[in-house]
């Protein structure tokens, strides 16, 4: 005969019925409302251990549209299933999977999967109450990660818990408001070579990089992409996205420009979504000699299909693939574009993402003022100059020099 330990729990639970059955597995029933005919809503379900039961019991309950009083038994995980069913669907499918990792260590990821090291949320708070999170127990946490990991960690267990507020199960997020302490970053030896130091942590490319590049990579099927991110700033999701009807070249004043409207993004999963931000819809103009060469390769499209073919998927293991060693074998394999490893070899690796970061430079030392260089990238002026600019202080001062003795 089973065990039944709904009176025995029902106090702490107040939700639903859990009895073990004769093979050891649990058996749980949840009833809340009526149906039109009068008789009561119940779903049941078996689980192999008595928390998976009770964590499936009180995410049913809410999901069914109870709201349990306050401080009775709602365990994290509990608030994670019913967060993974009501809300992760409304969010991008990059950030659902980045919640998903953070909170339960799962991702379609197969990078991320291989981090055997990593410590998920629910693995450490996945049975504790969720009225009971508090900053310490969140910093011991945090103290155990990186410093990026941390903050990402930090940001997604916030937003958990907030929504946990707005069904009802919390009064407030006990964690907003609260200063948290993370990692030191990393800093490079300075003592050994301080130029190669500073300079190999640099985040953008000069004009040298930036005309090397364009010569070597034409042909490639990340050119149309790089071309658009170094060429006209945009983030990596937003030029995958560009289709033939996006692009067009014509007269402005004494010369020919090409110019792209900016209104979609591409994600990881091939996913067509809006912008990141309303301000991000916008039409901007490519610096040349890199518009010419972009036209050159839209327009030999339909209005309808995309500049960038490559899978937005594949994009960041190619983009590095450019950056390898290359074999000088005459036996290279040739198939799926494996014949162009090592194409950008001997250039500084700098992530597609950030070419963005070159753009706002290059147009920075050209003279561009601040505020247009923000409508450009389609952000705020204050954020253009903490994330994005980087002053390339030789060549301000070689101009300043050449003016001075001119």
């Amino acid at each position: 005969m089973g065990n039944d330990i709904t009176g025995r729990d029902e106090k702490r639970r107040r939700v639903g019925s859990i009895r073990q059955l004769p093979s050891g597995r649990w058996y749980v029933q949840v009833g809340v409302g009526v149906k039109a005919d009068g008789s009561q809503r119940r779903t049941s379900k078996t689980f192999d251990t008595r928390a998976e039961a009770e964590s499936w019991a009180m995410a049913q309950s809410l999901q069914m549209g109870s709201r349990p009083d306050l401080g009775c038994g709602v365990t994290l995980s509990a608030l994670w299933k019913l967060y993974e069913t009501a809300r992760l669907p409304q969010l991008a499918g990059k950030t659902a999977a980045d919640y998903r990792w953070h909170m339960a260590g799962v991702t379609g990821s197969r990078e991320r999967a291989a981090d055997h090291k990593h410590v998920a949320w629910l693995d450490v708070l996945g049975d504790a109450d969720v009225s009971a999170i508090d900053p310490p127990t969140v910093q011991r946490h945090l103290d155990t990660l990186t410093r990026d990991k941390a903050q990402h960690a930090k940001r997604v267990l916030s937003a958990v818990l907030t929504w946990g507020v707005s069904v009802g199960v919390l009064t407030s997020n006990p964690i907003i408001g609260h200063r948290f302490r993370y990692a030191a970053r990393e800093e490079p030896d300075y003592d050994d070579d301080p130029f190669a130091a500073i300079e190999g942590v640099r985040e953008v490319w000069g004009v040298e990089e930036v005309l090397e590049c364009f010569e070597r990579i034409r042909g490639l099927p990340l050119e149309p992409a790089w071309l658009a991110c170094a060429g006209a700033g945009l983030r990596v999701e937003e030029a995958l996205a560009l289709r033939g009807m996006d692009v067009r070249r014509q007269q402005v004043g004494d010369r020919m420009v090409t110019q792209l409207a900016v209104h979609a993004a591409r994600t990881d999963r091939d996913e067509r979504k809006a912008t990141k931000t309303r301000q991000s819809v916008r039409i901007v103009a490519m610096m040349e000699p890199l518009g010419e060469r972009y036209w050159e390769i839209a327009s030999k499209v339909a209005r309808d299909e995309l500049v960038c073919k490559l899978s937005a998927s594949r994009q960041n293991k190619a983009w590095r693939s450019y950056f390898a060693e290359p074999s000088g074998s005459k036996h290279a394999p040739r198939k799926e574009g494996r014949n162009n490893v090592g194409r950008l070899h001997g250039i500084p690796y700098v992530p597609l993402s950030k070419m963005r970061n070159t753009h706002v430079t290059l147009m920075q030392v050209a003279g561009v003022p601040d505020t247009l260089n923000a409508l450009m990238h389609g952000h705020s002026e204050q954020v253009e100059r903490r994330h994005y600019m980087r002053p390339d202080h030789v060549a301000v001062a070689s101009a300043a020099g050449l003016r001075l003795v001119g």
